[in-house]
């Protein structure tokens, strides 16, 4: 493909070097000079010389803009018939809206953690399904189309879900290290420990509550852990902190 950016910022960077491997072109709004600059420096990414030229240049467009002014800035371009939109800003802003902003043209939502797809790990969530954009995400990721706008909503709740357990992880190897263990082995240690759990998740065919159970020997350092962690309320702040953000998302759910 050849991918215009529309805004770019740190989350533009990210997708750009995890989709590398796919071979698209890219080419990047003048919004961001000093991200654009390193992005043409890095990867050869040419950098248009408006967002109108960048429109009228490409079919495949990615909106990576704010989302307080993103619509604004949509509506101020001119779209064609063929092309095909895809807006990767925050999720309160609707299908319908975009697609009032950006008409002729077609356009599909995303939702990825950002930096993990740097890596080509991190998973991207689209609506509609059947968009042509699962192709280019691919590159960056595991693709999952989701069937309708409630499913989306609810899932882009990971994008905030992903932000914190990076925070939890933080947390988790300074605690480490406060014990004196060497700082890259704390951090390698929480990173790998993560990293194997969710291996379990993925590729075990027990239920979630069977790789708990087998997890969680009675008496044992895991059920004490885990013990203090509800008593504290730490395990449901997380249930709490979700739907805060999902009722931020979608404000007319009934929660």
């Amino acid at each position: 493909m050849k991918v215009g950016i529309l805004g770019v910022g740190n989350l533009a960077s990210y997708l750009v070097q995890g989709a590398q491997k796919g071979g698209h072109a890219f080419v990047l709004s003048p919004r961001g000079v000093e991200k654009a600059a390193e992005l043409a420096a890095r990867f050869g990414c040419e950098v248009a010389e408006s967002n109108q030229a960048l429109v009228d240049e490409c079919d495949h467009i990615l909106v990576c803009l704010p989302a307080a002014e993103g619509e604004v800035i949509l509506r101020g371009l001119v779209f064609r018939k063929g092309q095909v939109v895809c807006s990767a800003m925050a999720a309160k802003v609707k299908l319908e809206d975009l697609r009032l902003s950006v008409a002729p043209a077609e356009v599909t939502l995303s939702m990825m953690p950002g930096y993990a797809n740097a890596f080509s790990v991190g998973p991207t969530f689209l609506y509609p399904k059947g968009s042509v954009w699962a192709e280019f995400f691919a590159d960056c990721g595991p693709v999952h189309e989701l069937p309708d706008a409630h499913s989306f909503e609810t899932a882009v709740v990971f994008g905030a879900m992903s932000g914190a357990s990076v925070f939890l992880m933080r947390h988790l190897a300074a605690w480490y290290e406060a014990e004196g263990l060497n700082p890259a082995v704390a951090r390698s240690l929480v990173a790998e420990t993560l990293r194997g759990n969710a291996e379990v998740f993925l590729q075990s065919d027990k239920s979630l509550d069977a790789i708990c159970n087998g997890v969680g020997t009675p008496g044992g350092i895991t059920e004490q852990m885990v013990s203090h962690l509800r008593q504290d309320g730490a395990l449901e702040s997380w249930h709490h902190a979700m739907t805060s953000i999902l009722h931020r998302i979608a404000p007319d759910r009934k929660l």
